[in-house]
């Protein structure tokens, strides 16, 4: 028990503020899931169009002469085929000198 009375009504507005604070936190949790939700479709949409786009520009180029094969020379990238993703060059691999190895037999 403790030595102070607790007014009721203090208590219950301190509860209030407690639940309306959750409460907040998980309308924007909801608001925030459902935001980046629109934004996924938004970029699903772009990337449809912008394959469809290739595809037409890709056709086209075929139906100007061009063979597949030019095409890619070009380095133009075939529809439905990804970007290659660059490897990150590598320092070549480092030679142990005859000394480093003598030491780390000891």
């Amino acid at each position: 028990m403790s030595d102070t009375n607790v007014n009721p009504e203090e208590a219950a507005q301190k509860a209030r503020e407690l639940i309306e604070a959750d409460v907040n936190a998980r309308v924007d949790a909801v608001r925030q899931v459902v935001a980046a939700a629109n934004d996924a479709d938004d970029a699903e949409r772009q990337w449809k169009d912008a394959t469809a786009a290739h595809e037409r520009a890709w056709r086209a180029a075929l139906d100007a002469g061009w063979s597949e094969k030019d095409l890619r020379a070009t380095g133009a990238r075939a529809p439905g085929h990804s970007a290659r993703p660059r490897r990150a060059r590598t320092a070549p691999a480092r030679t142990s000198t005859p000394a480093a190895s003598a030491s780390s037999e000891g």
